[in-house]
């Protein structure tokens, strides 16, 4: 008798949460590799971003979203819809909340309806994310109060940082989903072009390099390639010049700095995980320009965050 062949598994499953609670983190933990830029500081993520894990049971999609916020400023609610639309898509959902703050239960019973809204139960799976700063001894009680809610169908302890628990969460992903071919190639690491993660990783060094209100009020847009030669004859290093627009002049010399030394901070940061993720030595120029208001533009800010 000839064996049955086994079918492959291929779907998208959603990361969201609150901010804050490690999303972008899981998310490079489960592919492997840097996909989502991480920052300390709130609202990192503004645009969903998939990474993809290739296994031998088929292709899974994980995908980044905004973190959840009660603000009244019109990006922040902007970012609440564009995780709601990236994650209404998918064909599972799991909620990652960061089991160390004092606020976790708080937190989700404020998102229960929303929880209970966006999928099944037997669709949606807690992530208790930082369970590596949480005594052990409240951590039971916590998965068991969750539990309870009768939200989801698992309460998985993680901690992403650390990669723990992350194999458990693509184990208990296969079972629910669907089967069908591969929706990239193998060879894929995210659904995004190379110009999107490398104005992310620049992105993400303002984050780590400003404060207040700069990171905020900047988003970056890669111009152009350009291949120059070295001092070496036989060897080419690419040229790439990448734009950060801000809203006001002040920001701008914030960005700039004395004798322009914090914007050659963010591009040597920058230039270091660019040469990671291309795999090859580049040359990174930045220049800052002020785009007034840009925040205050409906039809831009829908356009930049794919709004439908």
């Amino acid at each position: 008798m000839s064996e049955t062949k086994k079918k492959n598994i291929s779907g998208f499953i959603g990361i969201v949460g609150p901010t804050n609670s490690g999303k972008s983190t899981l998310l490079n933990a489960l592919v492997g590799r840097k996909i989502s830029i991480v920052s300390s500081k709130v609202q990192t993520t503004y645009r969903g971003v998939s990474g993809i894990l290739n296994s031998g049971d088929g292709q899974f999609v994980f995908t980044d979203t905004p973190g959840y916020q009660r603000h009244p400023e019109r990006v922040a609610q902007l970012l609440n819809l564009v995780a709601d639309q990236k994650a209404s898509g998918c064909d599972a959902v799991l909620w990652v909340f960061d089991a160390s703050s004092i606020r976790v239960f708080d937190q989700i019973l404020k998102l229960k309806e929303k929880i209970k809204n966006l999928k099944r139960q037997d669709l949606s799976f807690c992530v208790l994310n930082k369970v590596d700063k949480i005594d052990k001894l409240k951590l039971l009680p916590l998965i068991q109060s969750v539990w309870e809610l009768g939200l989801f169908k698992e309460v998985v302890p993680v901690s992403a940082k650390k990669s723990s628990g992350v194999d458990r969460l693509v184990n208990i992903l296969n079972p629910v989903l669907p089967e069908g071919e591969k929706f990239y190639p193998e060879d894929s690491i995210s659904d995004r072009n190379t110009d999107f993660h490398l104005s992310e990783f620049i992105r993400e060094k303002i984050y780590q390099a400003t404060h207040q209100e700069v990171p905020y009020s900047s988003w970056i847009e890669i111009q152009r390639w350009a291949t120059t030669a070295t001092e070496q004859p036989k060897s080419k290093v690419e040229t790439i010049h990448a734009t950060i627009h801000v809203d006001s002049d002040s920001r701008k010399g914030i960005l700039i700095g004395k004798k322009g030394e914090m914007l050659k901070k963010i591009g040597t940061e920058a230039r270091k995980d660019i040469e990671m993720f291309l795999g090859k030595h580049i040359c990174l120029k930045l220049h800052v320009d002020v785009q007034p208001k840009w925040k205050e533009d409906a039809r831009f800010l829908n356009r930049y965050l794919e709004l439908e």
